[in-house]
């Protein structure tokens, strides 16, 4: 996985790329609680001319939901690990992480830790001969 702080990392049309999400939540008192660092594999979209990612989708579900802004899911950390397509096997990393579900579930579920997802999606990375 590379993280894709720098700019010289360009992303294709396909590409997954995990982003490290902050999920929080507004309280009945108008408190915001905010919850520990989730994972979630995300499929690009669409690029900007220059290569950076604009547009992912959610890559666990069948379908893949619907197309979101990168840059909104990032306002939070701003971090992300681009997976590209000729180092990953797409179909299986996305059958992995849809099996990733909650207990008694059958909802697929973010990753507690990028050790969590590393460990879970290595069998999709292809081999470097």
């Amino acid at each position: 996985m590379t993280e894709t702080t720098t700019p010289e990392i360009m992303a294709r049309r396909g590409d997954l790329v995990i982003v490290e999400l902050r999920p929080s939540y507004t309280t009945a008192s108008y408190a915001r609680e905010e919850e520990p660092l989730a994972y979630r594999l995300m499929e690009v979209t669409n690029l900007f001319r220059d290569g950076r990612i604009k547009m992912v989708r959610d890559a666990r579900p069948e379908g893949g939901g619907y197309p979101q802004q990168l840059d909104g899911l990032l306002h939070s950390t701003g971090r992300r690990w681009l997976l590209p397509v000729a180092d990953w096997d797409v179909q299986e990393a996305r059958a992995l992480a849809a099996r990733h579900v909650y207990p008694n579930s059958t909802s697929p579920r973010d990753f507690l830790s990028l050790e969590d997802a590393r460990e879970a999606l290595a069998p999709a990375r292809r081999s470097r001969a």
